[in-house]
This record gives C-alpha cells, sequence and structure tokens, in this order.
C-alpha cells in the first residue's frame, strides 16, 4: 500500500483511499480552504520579486497551488503529492480554473524534479505527516534557486488547549478526529530548528503566522464566513521562512 494511501485510511479510520480522499475534500472545504488565499496573498506581497516557478509539496487537493496559479496565470506552478487519488482530484479542479497548473505524482522524500528550478517553494500542513522531515527539507534546499525562498506552514506542537478545544467543537466529529490527531503529532519547534540546521539552513525564521492588513481586506469576505480563522487560530500554527 502507498505510505499516502495508508495515512490517509489511517487518520479518517476508512478502508478505501478514494472514500479516504472525499473526507479530505470535506474536512479541506469545511476547515482548510479559505486559509489558503490568505496565505498566498501574504507570501506575494512579502516577495522582492515575483516568482518564475512555484512548487506546492503535499499539494493533496492542489488548493494551495491553485491559490498562487491563480493570482499568478503567467507563472508556472507545479504541485507534488504522493496520492494518485489526490492529484486526480486536484486535476479536476484546476482544469475548470487555471492553465499554468500542473501536478506530478512524487514522493516528497525524495524529489524527483531538477534542482534549483523554483524561486518559490510553499506548503500547509504536511511536515506532521512526514517521516523523515530533514530528508525532505534537503530536498527543498536543492530545488530552491539561488535567491529563492520557502514558505512552509504547519501546526505547532503544544499549542494552546482552550484555542484547540474551540476549534475542535466546531467541527464534525470525523474531523475533530483528524484535526486533534494532526496537533498530537505536530514538530515542536526545537525539533524544527535542529532539523533544518543539519539541512544546511542557516537562514530561516519560526513564528506564528501574520496577515498584514492588506492581506485581510482582500480576503474580508473569506473571513467573514469562516468559524476558524482569525488571530487565534494563527496561534496554532507556525510559519517557516527559509532561505538558501
Amino acid at each position: 500500500m502507498p505510505e499516502t494511501g495508508k495515512k490517509i485510511k489511517e487518520e479518517f479510520g476508512l478502508e478505501d483511499e478514494a472514500q479516504a480522499v472525499q473526507e479530505y475534500s470535506a474536512l479541506n472545504s469545511a476547515v482548510m480552504y479559505p486559509y489558503y488565499p490568505l496565505i498566498a496573498d501574504e507570501v506575494l506581497s512579502r516577495l522582492q520579486r515575483m516568482p518564475e516557478r512555484i512548487l506546492d509539496f503535499g499539494t493533496g487537493l492542489g488548493t494551495l497551488a491553485m491559490e498562487f496559479a491563480k493570482r499568478l496565470p503567467k507563472v508556472q506552478v507545479l504541485g507534488a503529492d504522493l496520492s494518485i487519488e489526490m492529484l486526480k482530484e486536484a486535476q479536476k479542479k484546476a482544469l475548470e480554473k487555471t492553465t499554468n497548473l500542473k501536478f506530478i505524482a512524487c514522493d516528497v522524500h525524495k524529489f524527483c524534479l531538477k534542482i534549483e528550478s523554483f524561486d518559490l517553494v510553499v506548503s500547509f500542513g504536511v511536515l506532521h505527516h512526514l517521516h523523515d522531515l530533514e530528508a525532505v527539507l534537503l530536498g527543498v534546499r536543492s530545488l530552491l534557486g539561488s535567491s529563492g525562498i520557502a514558505y512552509i506552514y504547519d501546526l505547532k506542537k503544544k499549542a494552546d488547549p482552550d484555542i484547540v478545544s474551540e476549534i475542535a467543537v466546531a467541527m464534525s466529529p470525523l474531523h475533530r478526529k483528524a484535526f486533534l490527531e494532526s496537533v498530537e503529532e505536530a514538530l515542536s519547534e526545537d525539533y524544527l530548528r535542529d532539523t533544518l540546521a543539519h539541512a544546511g539552513f542557516s537562514a530561516y525564521s519560526l513564528s506564528s503566522p501574520k496577515f498584514s492588513r492588506s492581506t485581510v481586506i482582500k480576503n474580508k469576505e473569506v473571513l467573514r464566513q469562516s468559524s476558524f480563522l482569525g488571530e487565534r487560530f494563527n496561534r496554532i500554527l507556525v510559519e517557516c521562512v527559509l532561505r538558501k
């Protein structure tokens, strides 16, 4: 059984990967989807120059990659994931909205991509799923061009339990289970720092995400409609900004 299929099925307690992908899609729509446009707008506002090629690793349903592709129609955006079922769904959605977004089946522990080929690498909610974080970070470092930058987001270890409970109680039982298990598996900042150092990163920052006023204004309707987003949600996440 492919490792990603196994992981998805374990999280949702389902035997069929296609069914598990449907459940992940529901979780994505209900909880995570509103966060992706915020990330895309904020990351692009911080860049000194617009990228020519963007990689979203562990892309899943391709939602974050799609946000970048929609904003930068002349830029090549690539989503990489191990799950074929996930990528099938991602491709369906992408064909409806973009022409500059492609997907590739690829194990992020051993990237099958050309080195130094991306100006921007992004990822959301993937780090705590990885069985060899150092191998993935070494791959990310090799894929970044000389002036490339990576923005990687994930859950924070030992996040405020009151905030975690507040978010969890608003979820369906199935989504709550997956969310709480992911919180439990989150990586500590000390572990992230050690692994980044071993992977050769000397220029990096770890912090809770902060969104500028302009990003918030652009996404005010998304924020109004979401039961989860806001400053309190940001406090259970870590933003890793990596430079080569």
